[in-house]
């Protein structure tokens, strides 16, 4: 199912460009907040750490970390002509699309793991429970894994991915999905912040339990692999 040596220069790949060094920065703020949080103290600890989450972590960070890289999984093959290379090979496309989609999440999760981790603990300081870290982390995790998914079809449905995601992200996500609450249903941040307040706090979470937030998103991390792998077979390269 995965190609551990296309694995392995996908990684290379994006770890040499000055994009990952841009989303290491970005993956800084959460914890950069919780400085700030800490040394000022002016509300419940629980509270702070739950609208970090909602607010910046799983909106902003996660999503933007993850479709960029995800994005550029295929994308900058594509636009640098290599895609022609990598479809040559006899691998089958599901398999091709399912590596560099893991490749773009395991970079995404390498920077916002620890960012997580260690923006909880400054916040939550002597209040710090595990599940207060762990739902979190889930929540990043599945999200990330879907934003990635979701923009590697786009890098293959448009020659401007970052930008509709971006534009999904901020317009959909940030402003509609936000004040109308049946559109939560279609924003992947929705679900994730769903899952990551679940060992919190309740506040302003979507209304979603934790099993259909998971649902969700594995179906919608399903849809777009095989969306990709359908555009892969069938799109005229580059």
């Amino acid at each position: 199912m995965i190609s551990w040596p296309v694995y392995r220069l996908t990684l290379r790949s994006i770890l040499d460009g000055r994009k990952a060094l841009a989303m290491v920065v970005l993956a800084l703020v959460p914890v950069v907040a919780a400085i700030v949080f800490a040394a000022a103290g002016e509300i419940d600890p629980r509270i702070f750490w739950a609208r970090l989450l909602q607010r910046l972590v799983i909106p902003t960070v996660t999503a933007f970390i993850a479709v960029v890289l995800g994005a550029g999984a295929l994308g900058d093959e594509r636009e640098d002509g290599t895609i022609l290379y990598l479809a040559s090979t006899p691998l089958p496309r599901r398999t091709l699309v399912m590596t560099k989609i893991l490749a773009a999440w395991t970079v995404s999760m390498a920077l916002l793991v620890p960012a997580v981790v260690i923006a909880g603990v400054i916040s939550l300081g002597d209040r710090l429970e595990a599940s207060q870290i762990l739902w979190p982390l889930l929540g990043v995790a599945l999200s990330a894994l879907c934003y990635c998914a979701v923009s590697s079809w786009l890098s293959l449905a448009t020659r401007r991915p970052v930008v509709v995601g971006a534009l999904y992200i901020l317009l959909w996500e940030g402003s509609i999905a936000t004040f109308a609450a049946s559109a939560d249903r279609f924003s992947i941040a929705a679900y994730g912040r769903a899952l990551a307040v679940e060992g919190v706090v309740d506040v302003n979470a979507p209304d979603a339990s934790a099993l259909t937030a998971v649902l969700v998103l594995a179906g919608a991390i399903v849809v777009a692999v095989w969306a990709a792998t359908r555009r892969f077979s069938r799109t005229e390269l580059p």
